[in-house]
This record gives C-alpha cells, sequence and structure tokens, in this order.
C-alpha cells in the first residue's frame, strides 16, 4: 500500500491475485468513533482478470466512499426584523448568533436581529407519523414510535435521532391523528389541570371517554395503566391517547422554534453552539439536547411567541341582548359585554369580541366551556371568525370544555362570539379558557 493511499496489487505464493486498496469498502464507513482504517483485501483466482479487478475496486469506491466526500452545506434564507434578507450556506450557530457563508466569506447574523430561517429551496410538507408527543413547555414531536419505562420516555422521530425524555417533561401523547369530531374534545382537555393520569378511549361514535388512574408502562401495542388498584393492558388502537398528571399547561414564550416537514414543533431558548453544516442543534426541556437535520427544517422563528388575548386591548366589543330591553345600550355593554378575568375571558350570550392579529402569529389557540359560576343552562353556541370567515363553531351541552387551534396566517383580526340557542340565554356564560395567539 503506498502512502498516498493508491492501490497495491500483488502477487501471492498460490498464484491468486489479491487487491488491496484502502479506498474501497473499509476506509468508506469510517465513523469519528471507529478505529483507525485497514486495507480491505480482495482475493481472486488465478486466471481472473486482472482489469476486471481493478474496475471493481474503482467501483466500489465510487459507490461506497462517499463518507470522504465533504458534506454540502444547506442554502438558507435569513430574515432580519429590519426587513433585510440574507442568503447563504449554513455554516452552524453560536450562542448567541447563527453562522452563514454566503461564498465570499462567513458571516455571523445576531440572533436578536432575527424573525426567521427557512431553506432556499423549499423542502415541502412530508407525509408525517400519526403519534404525537406533547411536552409541558409546548413542543409538538411527530414520532414513528414511542414507548416508556418508570424513568423516561423513548421517542423516535423519523429521520431523526431517538430522544429520551424524563416523564415528567411529558404533557400528552396522542396515538391517532386527529378529526372534526374528536379534536375539540381532546384539546378541551389540554388546559385542564390533571390530578391523575388519564387514559382517553375513543369509543365507537368518536366520543372520548377520559378515565383517571396512573400510567405504569408504555410497549407498542399497550399502554399499562393501574385503574383502582388493577394493572390492565389497554390495547393502544382503542385508545385516542394519554395525558400526565401536572398542573393546567400552555404553550411557553420560547425565544426559538422549530418547525419541521413532519409536523413536529420544537420549543427553545436558543439553538446549540455548533459547527456542524447538516444540521441545527437544540436544548430541549429536562436538559435533552436534540439534533435536526437541515434538510428537514421548515422554519425558525426567532420571536416572543405568545399573545395572552386576554392582556391585550380589545378592537371593538359588543352586547346584543337575547331580548329587547328598555336599558341603554350603553348600560348594557358596560355590564354583560365581554370581560377579562386574568388569562381567561368571560362572555354572555350576545357578547362578541374583536382583536387585531399582528404580523408573525401563526396560530389561534385555546378552549371554551361553561363558566363555573354558572349553576346551570340550556345550550349555548360558541363561534370563532377570522376576518369575518366562521372557522370554528360548538354548541356547548354540558360542562365540559371544547378546544380549539385555527391558523391565523396573514389575517388581520379573530373574533370570538357567544350566542344564545334555541332554549333562549337563561345561563347563557361561557369562559374562554387562556385563548392566546402563537407564532
Amino acid at each position: 500500500m503506498d502512502d498516498d493511499g493508491s492501490m497495491d496489487l500483488v502477487r501471492s505464493f498460490s498464484s491468486d491475485v489479491v487487491i488491496k486498496c484502502r479506498g474501497c469498502f473499509a476506509s468508506s464507513i469510517r465513523s469519528p468513533l471507529s478505529r483507525p482504517t485497514v486495507p480491505f483485501r480482495m482475493r481472486f483466482k488465478s486466471g481472473f482478470s486482472l482489469k476486471v479487478a481493478i474496475a471493481f475496486c474503482a467501483v466500489s469506491s465510487l459507490l461506497f466512499g462517499v463518507a470522504s466526500i465533504p458534506i454540502q452545506a444547506a442554502e438558507v434564507v435569513l430574515e432580519t426584523a429590519g426587513g433585510e434578507t440574507i442568503q447563504g450556506q449554513w455554516a452552524g450557530a453560536t450562542d448567541n448568533a447563527v453562522r452563514i457563508d454566503d461564498g465570499d466569506s462567513a458571516r455571523e447574523v445576531l440572533v436578536d436581529q432575527l424573525v426567521s430561517l427557512r431553506l432556499a429551496q423549499s423542502p415541502g410538507t412530508a407525509t408525517g407519523p400519526s403519534l404525537a408527543v406533547t411536552l409541558v413547555d409546548g413542543t409538538l414531536i411527530m414520532t414513528q414510535d414511542i414507548t416508556m419505562d418508570e424513568a423516561e420516555v423513548k421517542i423516535e422521530p423519523r429521520r431523526q435521532e431517538v430522544i429520551r425524555m424524563p416523564i415528567k417533561q411529558v404533557r400528552s401523547i396522542r396515538f391517532r391523528l386527529g378529526t372534526p369530531a374528536t379534536d375539540p374534545q381532546w384539546l378541551g382537555l389540554v388546559d385542564q389541570e390533571m390530578r391523575s393520569d388519564l387514559m382517553v378511549i375513543r369509543r365507537g361514535n368518536d366520543q372520548l371517554d377520559p378515565i383517571e388512574g396512573v400510567v405504569v408502562g408504555l410497549d407498542p401495542q399497550n399502554l399499562l395503566f393501574e385503574l383502582d388498584g388493577d394493572k390492565i393492558e389497554a390495547p393502544r388502537d382503542r385508545l385516542e391517547g394519554v395525558f400526565f398528571r401536572s398542573t393546567a399547561g400552555t404553550e411557553s414564550s420560547p425565544k426559538v422554534k422549530i418547525s419541521d416537514v413532519y409536523g413536529s414543533i420544537f420549543h427553545a431558548n436558543r439553538l446549540e453552539s455548533s459547527d456542524a453544516r447538516d444540521a441545527v442543534e437544540i436544548p430541549l426541556a429536562g436538559g435533552v439536547r436534540h439534533s435536526i437535520p437541515i434538510d428537514q427544517i421548515k422554519v425558525i422563528a426567532w420571536s416572543s411567541g405568545r399573545q395572552m388575548l386576554a392582556r391585550q386591548v380589545a378592537a371593538s366589543s359588543q352586547m346584543v341582548p337575547y331580548l329587547r330591553t328598555g336599558l341603554p345600550e350603553n348600560l348594557i355593554k358596560d355590564w354583560f359585554e365581554p370581560t377579562a378575568e386574568g388569562d381567561d375571558l368571560v362572555a354572555a350570550a350576545g357578547g362578541q369580541i374583536d382583536f387585531r392579529v399582528e404580523e408573525g402569529f401563526q396560530t389561534f389557540a385555546g378552549s371554551v366551556g361553561r363558566d363555573a359560576a354558572v349553576a346551570a343552562g340550556g345550550a349555548v353556541v360558541v363561534r370563532l371568525s377570522v376576518d369575518d370567515e366562521v372557522r370554528w363553531e360548538q354548541t356547548l351541552v354540558d360542562s365540559e370544555p371544547k378546544g380549539f387551534r385555527l391558523p391565523v396566517g396573514g389575517a388581520r383580526r379573530v373574533r370570538l362570539e357567544v350566542l344564545a340557542g334555541d332554549d333562549g340565554d337563561v345561563g347563557d356564560q361561557v369562559r374562554f379558557l387562556k385563548p392566546r395567539l402563537l407564532k
């Protein structure tokens, strides 16, 4: 073998031909943790065409020697808070900046000046897995499979490294894709405080039946659940999912949010310092570090992340009573129009309130249920509109809250409206739980 790595042909004593080629196979599968490369030896019987042997070695080097080919960095486009766009190849990140190679020189752009990062050539949206894991900080991870033991949840995103997350950092696991019938029921559980774990069964009529107990394990087929002291194996294909015991949660206000092509949305306080040109590394909840291939990233957004509507000034509001009264209109509005209580909004039938949607917000989320201050009432209709177009409507007939999550990218206003049912407006008062706009 020559020092320059060229192929060495040796005639053996048995008249066989031995080809020793460092470029073939062995060197092609090196990893940073592998031992020093050793020559790969191929033995051909006497009479075998030497030209064929040499050609075989050359083709092998081309097919398997990809590890020696430099990684082609992805072309990305940065948008700054000042409206400037910067295009170049992704070259890694520091604690407070991202590095871009524009062909002439490397450039660092401070993250506090950035709004977003996208691939110059859009990766599109891939068909993602149906399993969804939500962390306590609002991170949503779409995963191919998931298992758990007493200490951690093992999450396996598609084409990404396995994530081992402490159980206390996991809010919920949903085993199925949502439907128009099941989404309001599932999302209605999101903002509730859980005094125990919750196994959610999907019945044949698409009704969700939450049952309190303790989750003791999860394998590819069953949820292991303790119910009234008895341990049962609940088939995953009969469940909607599971919520873990926790206080009522809401999405955090991450400094950076990374969306991938499979529908995952990762929340993080920063990008990890890294020279990797083929991936972005982030710190997740519980001190877990995760790497996302750059070609799977749909958008990275830097922002305050969340706007609670109850803490904003309404664009407009009104109150139209079910029955006409002799009271002055301004008095009716002062007494009965929608009002804020902490992060919640309370509204009676006939109430309507609008909020402006600032640029950059993508999602309108929250849940709504009957106000606990009302002992009883009839059916009440809740309607949500985006730019005067009705996007969500539910009739509340019991105390169970219904959740919503609506796209609002590019919209100007959202409206929350409460209407009396056919049985009148007695007791028709609802509470919107943490209605919020998210980037």
